[in-house]
């Protein structure tokens, strides 16, 4: 490579490009060649005069230099990576244009479905024929959330339509999903528990009702009020009448539910509590033959 003040390293002075001392000409590549404009004027002021002592006095001109040194090395770099600085530019602007478009395709396809799943829930109700075959399409390619709503009015379906062991097993099945969200899977609990009021354990049904009391439950009101009616199937009108006093004065419960506590408990004949007899007062003692008044 040839020396950029193209004299030997032995004469030229020039602490910037000196192989010597590391400056600029060391932060550039091995391949860099200086100007002919800056070799020209390094060999003017670092050339065969310095050595003679002629050229004291000229810092200006030494830091003129070096700036120009540092310039065109700057420009030569930004020259070289240029390319590779506009490509991770663009590399980044993809990215994140990519990542907006697959927010808005998420977003649009969610809403989509759930269009589709109101009105088949819709249809449903109603009886309307394909209401079955729309639900079982969201529920086997729709996203998680509305699958899941899809088996759970699947089962309210099968149900309706006296298969009551399918409806039950969709239900268990919904219940036992880890990955299902829990409010999903609190409500097939509840679902799989009032459909069994009338004909299930009642011991089993409360236990599983009680796992859903929690204060912050939003399922709470509806699985007390399933309490209350599996007590009056167990003969306990007492227990029953007080969970449904509380449920009836609830501010959190919602309306409905607390209008359905009132009517049952108009319902509810409560015998009167047996009165406990009056204590019998203990019977003085007894005198021994012995003792006188």
């Amino acid at each position: 490579m040839r020396h950029p003040c193209e004299q030997s390293v032995a004469r030229c002075q020039l602490p910037v490009c000196s192989f010597q001392t590391g400056g600029v000409w060391k932060l550039a590549t091995e391949n860099w060649q200086l100007s002919p404009d800056l070799s020209h004027r390094c060999r003017l002021v670092y050339g065969p005069r310095r050595q003679q002592g002629t050229v004291s006095g000229v810092p200006d001109i030494f830091d003129e230099v070096q700036e120009d040194l540092r310039a065109e090395a700057a420009r030569r770099m930004a020259r070289r990576y240029s390319g590779a600085v506009v490509a991770v530019v663009l590399l980044i602007l993809a990215g994140t244009g990519g990542f907006v478009w697959w927010q808005n395709h998420q977003k649009a396809t969610a809403d989509a479905v759930a269009l589709r799943y109101i009105d088949a829930a819709r249809d449903a109700d109603h009886d309307a024929p394909g209401a079955a075959a729309a639900l079982s399409s969201i529920a086997a390619t729709g996203p998680e959330g509305y699958r899941i709503l899809a088996n759970l009015r699947l089962a309210a379906l099968d149900w309706q339509e006296g298969r009551q062991p399918q409806a039950l097993a969709a239900w268990q099945a919904v219940a036992g999903d880890g990955s299902a969200p829990q409010l999903l899977r609190d409500l097939a609990t509840l679902s799989r528990v009032e459909h069994q009021v009338d004909t299930g354990n009642p011991v089993l049904l409360r236990q599983q009702a009680e796992s859903l009391t929690a204060a912050d439950n939003p399922w709470r009101p509806m699985a007390e009020q399933v309490i209350a009616l599996l007590d009056l199937r167990s003969g306990k009108p007492a227990e029953a009448a007080t969970l449904l006093k509380r449920l009836s004065a609830d501010p959190l419960s919602p309306p409905a539910i607390r209008e359905m506590a009132g009517d049952l408990l108009q319902t509810i004949d409560i015998p009167p509590a047996t009165p406990k007899p009056p204590a019998t007062p203990a019977a003085p003692p007894s005198q021994g033959p012995g003792t006188h008044g």
